[in-house]
């Protein structure tokens, strides 16, 4: 897995959901749980982004554990494990994978 310094890796994220067309609201929100996670890993003294970082996270934060999500989960707390995929999905494949297709021509 590539090792990259954790601010660098939410920049590069943020970077391709704008140039993807992630709507204003959406990135207000995204940028506010990411900084969390980022002041929750600083507190943790970590520099770099791990699933299980990501894990506690959820857990600490929103209450949401692994076993969660053997059920169906309310939007809410969909939302939340969404931010935390989307930074270990781009730090594995830089690239956003999308929930369904929003646009009709490849970006």
């Amino acid at each position: 897995m590539d090792k990259t310094y954790l601010p660098d890796l939410i920049s590069g994220l943020e970077q391709e959901l704008l140039r993807l067309g992630y709507t204003k609201g959406s990135m207000t929100f995204y940028r506010r749980r990411r900084n969390q996670l980022m002041a929750y890993a600083e507190d943790r003294g970590e520099c770099y982004y791990t699933e299980q970082l990501g894990m506690d996270f959820l857990k600490e934060f929103f209450g949401i554990t692994q076993e969660d999500f053997s059920r169906t989960l309310p939007q809410a707390e969909t939302q939340e494990i969404r931010v935390v995929r989307m930074v270990g999905d781009f730090q594995l494949h830089h690239a956003v994978l999308r929930r369904y297709l929003k646009h009709k021509e490849i970006l």
